[in-house]
């Protein structure tokens, strides 16, 4: 029998359920150190890693420490020298035009590794364009190494990122992530963004959101509507592009004055906003395909609006296999995927779960597709039931998904270098308390949910993204002091006050200069997803629908006042 661990049944208030109310469970590890092993069958694959979140230990201020990062590959060095006669494992990929280089003994981390990003001949064969010659980050990830603790480095001098004795792809990737949009901010202007993307009728529209709110159900709802295309599960990069006189466009990535460099990266935006009038000043930057251009600044056409424009990162998309609780249809290429922590389920949690197991069975069982019909049709309930509880039942179970399995080729962005022009942001929240389910957001209100968002639980994310590669603890104690003085309600005066507020994080003033930028460009809302509230509603389905047809209808009228509650938002449908 599988051992029940002591992390099994913990919830987010880390509170360890008693024995008889353990909801699953996972095989143990074949010895006492090993940091991954094969978990019980079920998708392509199924690995469980020990650590399943974020490690204890984590610091992204390495350069902080004269001689630590040195240190810290000293250990990697001897790692590599362990694997012999086996070479390391070592892959590099393009991530929006960064070339990132890993190098690792764990093959559950390489495999991800290899399916979640494009190649390098992938990425030259599908945009045309020459990659790097050279990785720009670098990624250790070294299990086994007795040493060092289970723990995570960073350093944004040297572009490295370091992970020893943890083998969770997610805080890999997250980190990995982070360390790109630090470059791409700091040298091209770029924004990463942690959300999801769906293109409508040739609209692009973008969810930001902590987890938990709806993201992902919301961006993949909208796939039910026609002219939809999906973009994006968890992460974009978006290129704010001026239009030129000509009808060209270009995403400014360095200015010079008279042959002297006066802005580069996120800097450009504002500079070009207060010095409209400079002569002798070239623009240097890239088009939406990513081909160097330069133009003078006389050639901007200022009467029109900056553009926001989306880029996918990902070519396999990493995502939580409990997205079959809302989209069963999403179970069939889900079990044909490669899966990380899928739990094996105690009768405690089918009972617990019963309608909802039957619900999804239900729906399995009466697709309109006949192949997949007769496929779930196929497998005997009981064991069915027991498939679909295992995809989530805990909470971070997760599934290597090609996307176009769900949708087909034609209704997914597949090449990294098409772009989407942004219409709509969304910040999506899940506050039961308020009544407001769609709100308008003016800069001011746009950027203060932003520099405090909540999870459902009340873990609060900087720009709903704890994926981004700072200080936190800098960050985080600039926010408090700026909430301490605002009497701690958020609201317009709050983003007033860390405008009039010295001694701003580098990091913090960066994020936000870009977000100003994306006020700019989109229209900007706030969605309250707690439809479940409203009494005239039969059940949560129904209520997810009416969330599908708000977004769907916002995004095709962009009201640019807009406030909408329980009691009337069913008439802006009408």
């Amino acid at each position: 029998m599988p051992d029940v661990q002591a992390e099994i049944g913990v919830k987010a208030s880390g509170v360890v359920k008693p024995k008889e109310e353990v909801k699953y469970t996972f095989n143990p590890p074949p010895f006492a150190s090993a940091v991954e092993w094969a978990g019980a069958p079920i998708g392509a694959s199924n690995s469980v890693t020990r650590t399943k979140g974020r490690t204890k230990l984590h610091d992204k201020v390495v350069d902080k420490t004269p001689g630590k990062l040195e240190k810290l590959l000293a250990s990697v060095e001897g790692a590599i020298r362990q694997s012999q006669p086996q070479n390391p494992l070592r892959h590099d990929v393009i991530i929006h035009g960064i070339r990132v280089r890993a190098v690792t003994n764990s093959q559950h981390l390489f495999d991800y590794w290899m399916d979640n990003w494009y190649s390098v001949s992938e990425w030259e064969n599908l945009t045309g364009q020459k990659p790097p010659a050279e990785p720009k980050i670098m990624v250790y990830a070294f299990g086994g190494v007795e040493n060092e603790e289970e723990a995570a480095y960073y350093s944004r001098k040297q572009n490295t990122i370091v992970f020893f004795n943890t083998s969770y792809y997610g805080q890999l990737k997250s980190w990995v992530l982070g360390a790109v949009g630090r470059v791409l901010a700091e040298e091209f202007g770029i924004h990463s963004i942690h959300g999801a993307c769906v293109e409508r009728n040739k609209k692009g529209i973008l969810y930001i959101a902590p987890t938990g709110t709806g993201k992902s159900t919301s961006s993949y709802g909208l796939m039910g509507t026609p002219g939809s295309r999906f973009h994006s599960d968890d992460w974009v990069y978006v290129r704010y592009a001026y239009r030129l006189k000509n009808g060209n466009l270009i995403c400014p990535m360095k200015i010079t004055v008279s042959g002297r460099e006066v802005a580069v990266g996120f800097q450009v935006y504002r500079w070009l906003e207060e010095n409209r009038s400079k002569t002798d000043t070239e623009i240097s930057g890239m088009n939406l395909k990513g081909e160097m251009v330069k133009a003078k600044l006389a050639n901007i056409d200022f009467s029109q609006p900056i553009e926001a424009h989306a880029y996918t990162s990902e070519k396999v998309f990493y995502l939580r296999s409990n997205l079959v609780e809302s989209f069963a249809e999403t179970a069939y290429p889900i079990l044909q995927s490669k899966l990380e922590n899928c739990p094996e389920v105690m009768p405690a949690f089918m009972e617990a779960e019963r309608e909802t197991v039957a619900g999804i069975v239900n729906r399995l069982q009466n697709l309109e597709e006949g192949e997949l019909k007769k496929y779930f049709r196929s497998i005997e309930p009981e064991r069915l039931s027991q498939l679909v509880a295992r995809l989530y039942a805990f909470d971070n179970a997760r599934a290597m998904l090609d996307i176009k399995k769900v949708f087909g080729e034609d209704r997914v962005f597949s090449n990294p270098m098409e772009p989407v022009r942004l219409a709509n942001i969304m910040l999506l929240k899940r506050d039961f308390n308020s009544s407001d389910v769609l709100l308008s957001l003016p800069l001011s209100l746009f950027m203060a949910k932003l520099l405090i968002g909540e999870t459902p639980d009340k873990k609060r994310e900087i720009a709903y993204n704890a994926y981004r590669a700072v200080d936190d603890s800098e960050e985080k104690a600039f926010i408090d002091r700026i909430e301490l003085q605002n009497g701690g309600k958020l609201g317009g005066s709050y983003y007033d006050l860390y405008t009039a507020t010295d001694g701003k994080p580098d990091t913090l003033y960066q994020e936000f200069e870009l977000f100003r930028v994306m006020h700019q460009a989109a229209g900007c809302y706030s969605l309250n997803t707690i439809l479940q509230n409203d009494k005239k509603l039969k059940d949560k389905r129904e209520a997810v629908l009416k969330s599908h047809a708000l977004i769907a209808k916002t995004l095709d009228t962009q009201p640019a006042e807009l406030r909408l509650t329980l009691e009337n938002y069913d008439g802006f449908l009408k």
